[in-house]
């Protein structure tokens, strides 16, 4: 069987039955590169197509939000129990908050413009333990 580098091309003749049933590791003598090469006898699988969830983009972007609020809340932990007691969360963390909302605004465009909410509900979440703090916070433009 002849099985072509994937790094620099070079070119192999390998015998299939030194390959066997399971796929096995090769390092190209000419860029040693490392790369499997698939048993001429195994079953090829068939993948079926993913199917694009329409609402994929809404999620990851709730998902990224929740991560942004989690890191705030993880690395500045003292600070926000602190200014939480005290009632001045916005204005201690308006900062650490407007920086994650540009990284967000960055990775999601669409869902920063039509619905920012989700960033919203991520620092009520996290940062407002629970509470709704942020409901009538926007961001600096």
């Amino acid at each position: 069987m002849i099985v072509n580098c994937p790094g620099c091309g070079s070119r192999y003749n390998i015998p299939a039955d030194r390959i066997g049933d399971s796929p096995k590791r090769f390092r190209c003598r000419k860029c040693s590169e490392v790369f499997v090469i698939e048993s001429p006898r195994a079953p090829v699988r068939e993948e079926a197509p993913r199917q694009a969830d329409p609402d994929d983009g809404r999620h990851r972007a709730m998902r990224f939000a929740r991560v942004l609020a989690s890191d705030m809340l993880i690395y500045n932990r003292e600070l926000v129990e602190r200014s939480r007691a005290e009632g001045t969360l916005l204005r201690e963390m308006e900062q650490e908050i407007q920086r994650s909302w540009e990284l967000w605004r960055n990775r999601f465009p669409e869902e920063s413009e039509n619905e920012p909410g989700l960033f919203r509900d991520a620092l009520d979440h996290f940062l407002a333990d629970g509470e709704n703090l942020f409901v009538d916070w926007s961001p600096l433009v």
